[in-house]
């Protein structure tokens, strides 16, 4: 898989992804004020294409696309910049779609999206069905002890499809974050418990029988590259715990059915409430635990209740 060859390059490969955490915490920076000024108006160009190479000495690709508008209408290739994260995790022959834009002389890729046609239409046809009642299915709003989880296919941040076929027969833990909040006591502190969560289930033999997902509250900003670094610069382990984005609908239907409440906010960007949730193997709701100060142990000993009973 495509996503894996380009997650193995960049791990035997240190030198084109330094792991030091100050360098984690400057790349971060730049890439939130990089893309922050291409959200707010700046002049740029949307367009699918597809990466022909990958520069190991620096993060620079040459993406051959189809024409861009208002920018070359004619088909050819581009030299662009990426981010760190999206450097990391795409690989030569994928297909992208990215909002290409022009500071200091240079152009860059920000808002890099996986574009596979066969990922897209899957995608497409998982989330169109997200609303329509399941046969079964008593809940109706907020999801309850009992209630199926709503199926949904999303991108983690490997750039991976994430379809309900990958969560089937494994315990879930959920929750809403965004990659930009600043305020200690919620994303930062809670995806901080997270990881002391995932470390835990390792200890114990754990990692593959739970998925823990940390769905995206802002989508617009959170790519799946920008969800890569944020994860990495907190050391987090790739294989169970997803990050998850994608379509704004989707994540504002599913955010609803667990509770959780957001609105927009000049001060903190997002203003939210904080929902954890816990589902066991038949993707039922076991345990819902709302607001952001939880505990690991209380949550660590609710899964293993479930993991004790397979």
């Amino acid at each position: 898989m495509f996503i894996k060859s380009a997650h193995d390059s960049f791990l035997q490969n240190p030198i084109r992804f330094p792991m030091s955490e100050a360098v984690m915490k400057m790349r971060f920076a730049l890439v939130t004020l990089f893309v922050g000024s291409v959200l707010n108006g700046n002049e740029s160009w949307k367009f699918k294409g597809s990466i022909e190479f990958i520069s190991a000495e620096e993060p620079t690709w040459v993406v051959a696309h189809e024409g861009i508008r208002g920018f070359n209408e004619e088909s050819g290739t581009v030299e662009v910049l990426v981010g760190a994260g999206d450097y990391a995790i795409y690989a030569e022959g994928d297909n992208i779609s990215a909002t290409l834009v022009k500071a200091e002389e240079k152009l860059r890729l920000t808002t890099i999206w996986p574009a596979d046609p066969q990922d897209t239409k899957s995608l497409m046809l998982i989330n169109r069905d997200l609303t329509r009642p399941r046969i079964g299915q008593q809940s109706k709003g907020l999801l309850r002890q009992g209630d199926e989880l709503p199926r949904f296919a999303m991108y983690n941040q490997l750039g991976a499809l994430v379809t309900p076929d990958d969560l089937t027969g494994r315990l879930l833990v959920m929750n809403f974050i965004f990659t930009r909040s600043e305020v200690p006591s919620m994303s930062p502190a809670t995806t901080d418990r997270m990881a002391e969560l995932q470390d835990r289930l390792a200890e114990n033999g754990f990692t593959e029988d739970v998925r823990i997902l940390s769905l995206s509250l802002d989508p617009d900003f959170d790519t799946p590259g920008i969800c890569h670094i944020y994860l990495e610069k907190r050391e987090i382990n790739h294989d169970n715990f997803w990050m998850l984005t994608g379509d704004k609908k989707t994540l504002e239907f599913i955010r609803k059915q667990i509770g959780v409440v957001a609105s927009p906010s000049q001060k903190t960007i997002i203003n939210h409430s904080m929902v954890t949730l816990i589902a066991d193997r038949e993707g039922k709701v076991f345990y819902r635990k709302p607001g952001s100060r939880w505990d690991v142990d209380d949550i660590y000993n609710r899964l293993e209740i479930l993991l004790k009973t397979r």
